[in-house]
């Protein structure tokens, strides 16, 4: 089993890697990316050095990169855990809170945590269309309501219609991601493109 973990950190890092190596090619300076980082990855006491390191190599800012964790990264050892944002979040790296409303979802999180932004499970935002009040609208009020309470972001993940980007406009989440705005594509047809928009 450690030996598992090991070949997926690893292959982690190469993702890690390769992803901030674009950066340059990808990005202005106001633009960043999310990198998904594990729970494992938080056992590590030096996360924060490497990935600062890793920017560093490669000419970036630390605002270019966003880390999206889930609870279990801060359940698992919340003292390092802690320390570890905190850390980053000096240095201008900022972090978020992936599928936000799926595990324990404690308040207690957005105060011990540096965290800047949550992120609501694409679970809560299927069922939801203006005028229609789905099962996930009443989460998705108390998500917002309990975020912007404390000043944090608050981004809706898995938008796939326009009735689903309607309904969360009119709620008041003025942030999403989704195959609605864009779908994964490879590096090479990225490049082109921003290529070809700025001949």
């Amino acid at each position: 089993m450690a030996e598992g973990s090991g070949i997926l950190e690893a292959i982690d890092w190469q993702m890690f890697e390769l992803t901030v190596a674009a950066i340059p090619q990808l990005l202005t300076k106001q633009q960043y990316v999310n990198l998904n980082v594990s729970p494992q990855h938080f056992r590590s006491a030096n996360l924060d050095t490497k990935l600062l390191a890793l920017l560093r190599n490669n000419a970036v800012e630390p605002s270019q990169v966003h880390i999206e964790i889930t609870e279990g990264a801060l359940m698992d050892d919340p003292e390092q855990a802690i320390a570890i944002i905190e850390r980053l979040r000096q240095a201008g790296m900022v972090t978020a809170l992936d599928d936000f409303g799926t595990g324990y979802s404690s308040l207690s999180y957005l105060h011990r945590f540096a965290l800047a932004t949550v992120k609501i499970d694409r679970s809560f935002i299927i069922d939801l269309a203006p005028g229609i009040h789905g099962s996930g609208e009443p989460v998705v009020r108390a998500i917002l309501a309990l975020a912007q309470s404390v000043g944090l972001d608050v981004v809706a993940e898995g938008i796939e219609t326009s009735d689903q980007h309607a309904a969360l406009s009119g709620l008041g989440c003025l942030l999403g991601q989704g195959y609605l705005f864009a779908r994964p594509q490879p590096l090479s047809v990225i490049l082109a493109t921003k290529k070809a928009a700025e001949s």
